[in-house]
């Protein structure tokens, strides 16, 4: 994969299924002209538009390009399978005034929406594409009903805060793409799977003139006139994510196994900037069925240990070092300690306690998966030995705490603490592990690629979890569906002016 790249080491290689890829950094870097001189190029074909990616976004690219005049597209898709993340979802897809809510007399303002989903993430997100996003909810949740046929839930459901604005796919996210698919079959767009995006080739005016991709063939050259990247997100890859964001250091990848990043590596390393890769979603998973027994999100799960009403959070030396009720995965705020206490103790995890009468009185609902036992103690002692942590801390914390429970305030982090800590104790390792990324590849309001400086990358697009700076929980697929028609859209249209 890597023969076709650029050797010079930008921020190093990482890995990517298997190969080293170069990534360039933040603001990019402009590969060797040798490399990309497209009068030297041997083209093993030519399309009108690359879309590389099948889920949601790349889908709905297609359509709308499909819908707007292009004929000459071509969908690749890295994976055996098309659909994408998409496909793996709940088919939960934020939005207002639609068809569905106005039949049952719902009324929101884009107010309440923005509002809404800025508040849930903690305003991190581009206020200009965030806009665009919940502006178009409805027109595309619309557009799935009566354009692609999606069969909905009649009814609309209260989620990811207190508004009625959740719309349910019939059969979740895989309904949802096999409705997607029908209608590429319909138009008889090609899809191609087992091709993956390896890197973009510039012209000499340093507009992208094709794509290197790897198929089962090996290598080959694809010409386009416009390339739409909608590869996903990185939450498979803790190497990249590790380097974009070093705080993220010790993170394991549990998004969908094709969530690698590197379609935000092939255009990074043409010059586009990346945006916001510092935001990702993270869950408290087991340590060590992580490390020691091929741990899934499914496998590490710690089985609503986190929601014990005396669980506690310690480091290795034994001490508390944040309110663990700031443990709602809306907000996110758990996991920056988390790491950060990860990374003072030199581990790759903390220790999550409670005791064995909690754990117990939730009748079987809390237990520790891959038929392992939680670590056990019947004093403090034992459990500091039990756990590698300073005993004196260990101790003064439980002490501390209780009596927080019995004055009814944690005044050394806010916490409202209901139920003291007595022994026999449990306690398992956890670390945060990416399910999501909310960062990529930087675009404008055209979902043009840009680079650094704002200019724009001609005749490239991106949409989806690759740029994903417009969207959290609740309104990923919303974000995908309307980003891959506005890709689709300008992109026909950039064709149609050459």
């Amino acid at each position: 994969m890597s023969s076709t790249l650029s050797r010079r080491a930008f921020f190093g290689g990482i890995a990517i299924g298997g190969a080293s890829v170069a990534l360039a950094g933040a603001t990019g870097c402009i590969p060797d002209k040798e490399e990309n001189d497209v009068q030297t190029q041997n083209w093993t074909r030519e399309v009108g538009l690359l879309i590389c990616g099948s889920g949601g976004a790349g889908l709905s690219c297609a359509l709308e390009a499909f819908d707007n005049g292009e004929r000459d597209i071509l969908i690749i898709e890295k994976q055996s399978v098309f659909g994408g993340t998409t496909s793996t979802s709940q088919g939960m897809i934020g939005g207002y005034e639609t068809q569905l809510q106005k039949k049952a007399s719902i009324k929101l303002t884009y107010e309440e929406m923005y509002d809404n989903l800025m508040h849930n993430a903690l305003y991190r997100l581009d206020p200009e594409l965030t806009a665009i996003t919940i502006r178009r909810s409805g027109e595309s949740v619309d557009w799935l009903i009566d354009r692609i046929k999606v069969p909905f839930m009649e009814d609309v459901y209260v989620g990811y805060g207190p508004l009625k604005m959740m719309h349910i796919v019939i059969g979740g996210g895989g309904g949802l793409i096999d409705a997607l698919l029908d209608q590429i079959y319909i138009a008889d767009i090609p899809l191609e799977a087992d091709t993956k995006l390896l890197s973009i080739i510039m012209d000499a005016d340093g507009k992208p003139a094709g794509a290197t991709v790897q198929t089962d063939s090996g290598i080959e050259t694809i010409k386009a006139k416009a390339i739409v990247i909608a590869t996903g997100g990185y939450a498979n890859n803790p190497v990249l994510s590790e380097l974009f964001d070093p705080t993220k250091a010790g993170t394991f990848g549990i998004g969908y196994p094709g969530s690698m990043g590197e379609g935000i590596v092939a255009a990074s390393n043409i010059g586009a900037a990346t945006s916001h890769t510092n935001d990702m979603m993270c869950v408290l998973k087991d340590y060590v069925i992580m490390t020691e027994h091929n741990g899934t999100s499914a496998s590490a799960n710690v089985n609503g240990f986190t929601n014990l009403r005396n669980m506690i959070l310690v480091g290795a030396a034994g001490k508390r070092f944040c309110n663990e009720d700031l443990k709602g995965f809306l907000t996110q705020s758990l996991n920056d300690p988390v790491f950060d206490q990860m990374h003072r103790d030199g581990r790759g995890y903390v220790w999550m306690i409670s005791d064995q009468a909690t754990v117990a009185a939730t009748n079987g609902a809390t237990f520790r998966g891959a038929g392992l036992s939680y670590v056990t103690a019947n004093d403090p002692e034992s459990l500091a030995k039990a756990l590698n942590v300073d005993l004196a801390g260990l101790k003064a914390t439980i002490e501390a705490y209780n009596e927080a429970v019995e004055t009814g305030v944690d005044t050394e982090f806010g916490r409202f603490p209901t139920r003291t800590l007595e022994p026999p104790y449990v306690a398992l390792p956890v670390v945060p592990c990416e399910i999501i990324t909310y960062g990529g590849i930087a675009r404008n309001a055209n979902s043009e690629v840009i680079r650094a400086d704002g200019s724009v990358i001609p005749a490239l697009y991106a949409a989806g979890e690759t740029s994903c700076n417009s969207a959290y929980m609740g309104f990923t697929i919303s974000n995908s569906i309307t980003w891959g028609r506005i890709c689709g859209k300008n992109a026909t249209a950039y064709i149609a002016s050459l």
